[in-house]
């Protein structure tokens, strides 16, 4: 038996399910208050969280495996999901029909994450087990480009930028205990993809589960197998200039392994700057006002 919590200070609602909980988002877009989990049934379930929980709708969105993640698109009625090597695109304002054409499985080894580009959001990425990351766009089956350079599994990545340059990068976090920060114009370029790793971070002790870029100022945020958070800054001074190894600084590690290895980061809307840490036995919320020296 499995289950996942709605909260607002306390649980809202609760729901469980017979089979495990893979992945959950949120979906809020005009008149739709949503929120999708997926099932280790490969089953994608849809619920109205201020409706007492109804169910809206469910669909199988995998025969053979489980669904590994879930990205919910910015403006357009998309959601993407993966799960092993296959990638899918659901339309929700088309009944939740899978969007033509389908993507190809490139990848060698299971995807452990997707994640939509909010600069050009026809554009997404795909972390995998086979060391590498794809970058996608949508109506295209192939891939546009691959990312390499991890030495194991990729676990997660997000999308981030300098408000200075407008540049867009990738975060990545990997079971080779590093961190890596990707130039996502460099990367676009056949000439420069090899340099498209601008920084490696490799403070870290323990596989990278998740990562998180927060903006205002912006902080990279790296949550680890041991239930450690590392937070590392961005200087100021040179935001506006495209980054470097040497823009990056290690700011503070938080130790939460009591509560077992951390497998999820998200940031709290709202004024103040606090994000929400999941863990294998617990939930944390942790205030980046806090961290600063």
């Amino acid at each position: 038996m499995d289950s996942f919590n709605i909260w607002k200070e306390s649980v809202m609602h609760s729901y469980s399910s017979s089979n495990k909980v893979h992945s959950v988002k949120v979906i809020s877009r005009k008149e739709k208050t949503w929120f999708v989990a997926a099932t280790s049934d490969g089953v994608i379930h849809v619920y109205d969280y201020n409706n007492k929980m109804e169910e809206v709708s469910s669909f199988r969105a995998a025969s053979d495996s489980f669904i590994t993640s879930m990205a919910v698109h910015p403006t357009n009625s998309y959601l993407l999901s993966s799960a092993h090597r296959a990638v899918k695109l659901w339309d929700w304002d088309n009944g939740w029909k899978e969007c033509q054409p389908s993507f190809n499985q490139e990848h060698y080894a299971s995807i452990r994450q997707v994640a939509f580009n909010p600069k050009n959001t026809n554009i997404f990425a795909t972390a995998s087990d086979d060391h590498t990351i794809k970058v996608w766009s949508i109506g295209s089956p192939e891939s546009k480009y691959t990312l390499s350079g991890h030495l194991g599994k990729v676990n997660c990545l997000d999308f981030f930028r300098c408000d200075g340059s407008g540049t867009q990068y990738l975060i990545t976090g990997s079971d080779d205990r590093t961190a890596k920060i990707w130039n996502m114009e460099k990367a676009a370029c056949v000439d420069t993809i090899m340099e498209a790793c601008v920084h490696t971070m490799e403070a870290l002790m323990s596989p990278v589960n998740s990562v998180l870029a927060l903006r205002d100022p912006l902080y990279l945020i790296a949550g680890s197998k041991d239930g450690s958070v590392h937070i590392f800054s961005v200087e100021k001074e040179v935001s506006v200039h495209i980054l470097s190894s040497t823009n990056f600084r290690l700011e503070r590690i938080v130790n939460f392994g009591s509560s077992g290895a951390i497998w999820g980061l998200g940031n709290l809307m709202g004024p103040s700057k606090r994000i929400v840490i999941g863990q294998e036995y617990a939930i944390s919320i942790m205030d980046m006002e806090m961290c600063k020296h």
